[in-house]
């Protein structure tokens, strides 16, 4: 068998020659994490889960438009990936959130720092935020005192809510002053295009268009049917009675009457009653009469849509209640988050006993390299037993060789 070829056999039987070596420092490392990882401060992680604020579109029409406007995410180009969670979340993370939590547990104290970019820094490193998979929103704080760990988990969760409303409010103002002043503006054309319907009614003696044309409407065929009756009369009687003959004469003046009648109805006369309403400017008057009605309908429209808006606005720049809701509030860890004591020392004990099987394999090389090149075995040696002869069984095994 070639010398250079794998030998189970002879592995273990350098590992049982430097069983002492191995046991040693296995021993010593696993000794060492052991006092080490009771020695390292224990840290608490506190959560707490939120139910996050969602725009509010129950709202109709303008109402809904509005409550859109005034949510903290409106405006906001959003990846297709990112959710409203992940934004608030963002949030949380901010600067100005961070100087909020910091303000209102007064850490300088807490630190032991006056100096605010350490203080953002050791908060960014304490706390975390995740969105779970159903769109909930955790804040997780750690800290060496459990009671404080929680008071800031729960306090990102007060500054948060406090924030949001702060910037509702605020947006709520701008949209308020913004509307109110638009609200003006709608009014006085509103009062206007009114003033010009009166007076144009005034004028023109129209109250209702439809009604009045179809009044005059009957009023002229009545007349043109009465007018046709008598000139019928009329023309009999001129073929059976003279000119001067009475009945012929006050057939003239009747219809005579009827056309005056005929055309005060549709050109207007002396009469300025309501009820005159030549026909002959009905079909200008229609289309001014509807321009002016169209105007203040729009104006009447208008303003009702902005009154709503302004109400809302109004309701909202004084709304003083939560916007999230605290499902689960961070209370005080019982258990430390870290260190994690067994998977300290369980890994410490696994890398200990690799390192010490490798370097038994090694001192088994070096052994043979003794034999092979004494000059190079030297050297090694000097070196091995210079930096690493206070490690159990490699100074003894250095003096021995």
């Amino acid at each position: 068998m070639d010398e250079h070829e794998f030998n189970l056999w002879k592995i273990l039987d350098v590992i049982a020659l430097r069983a002492k070596f191995i046991i040693g420092l296995v021993m010593v490392a696993t000794i060492i994490s052991v006092v080490v990882s009771f020695a390292l401060p224990r840290w608490y992680r506190a959560s707490t889960l939120l139910i996050p604020p969602k725009s509010d579109n129950t709202g109709i029409g303008p109402v809904s438009n509005l409550n859109a406007v005034l949510s903290l995410t409106s405006g906001l180009e959003q990846p297709i990936t990112a959710t409203p969670t992940d934004i608030y979340a963002r949030i949380l993370r901010s600067r100005t959130m961070s100087e909020r939590v910091i303000d209102a547990n007064n850490m300088s104290m807490h630190f032991a720092t006056e100096s605010v970019p350490r203080m953002l820094e050791l908060l960014k490193k304490r706390a975390e935020f995740r969105t779970t998979d159903e769109g909930l929103l955790e804040i997780f704080y750690q800290d060496k005192d459990p009671v404080f760990a929680a008071r800031v988990a729960n306090s990102y969760a007060e500054q948060f809510d406090l924030l949001n409303r702060e910037l509702s409010v605020s947006r709520a103002q701008t949209m308020r002053e913004f509307i109110e002043k638009r609200l003006s503006d709608v009014g006085a054309d509103l009062d206007s295009a009114r003033r010009e319907l009166e007076e144009f009614q005034r004028e023109h003696k129209a109250v209702d268009l439809d009604r009045q044309t179809q009044l005059a409407m009957e009023s002229a065929v009545s007349l043109k049917v009465s007018l046709a009756q008598n000139e019928i009369d009329l023309n009999v009687k001129e073929h059976t009675l003279s000119a001067t003959h009475p009945d012929v004469i006050s057939l003239k003046r009747r219809i005579n009457e009827i056309r005056e009648q005929i055309n005060r109805l549709e050109f207007g006369g002396q009469d300025s009653s309501y009820l005159n309403l030549p026909v002959a400017n009905v079909p200008g008057l229609r289309i001014r009469y509807a321009e002016l009605a169209a105007r203040v309908k729009v104006s009447e429209t208008l303003y009702q849509m902005l009154a709503e808006q302004f109400e809302q606005a109004r309701l909202q720049e004084k709304m003083t209640t939560p916007t999230i809701s605290v499902l689960d509030p961070a209370v005080p860890p019982v258990n430390p988050f870290s260190p994690r004591k067994s998977l300290i020392v369980l890994a410490t004990f696994a890398i200990s006993l690799l390192v010490a099987l490798l370097l038994a394999l090694f001192f088994h090389y070096l052994e043979q390299l003794q034999t092979t090149s004494p000059q190079d075995y030297n050297r090694a040696r000097r070196f091995f037993g210079t930096f690493f002869g206070w490690v159990p069984g490699i100074g003894k095994s250095t003096k021995n060789s």
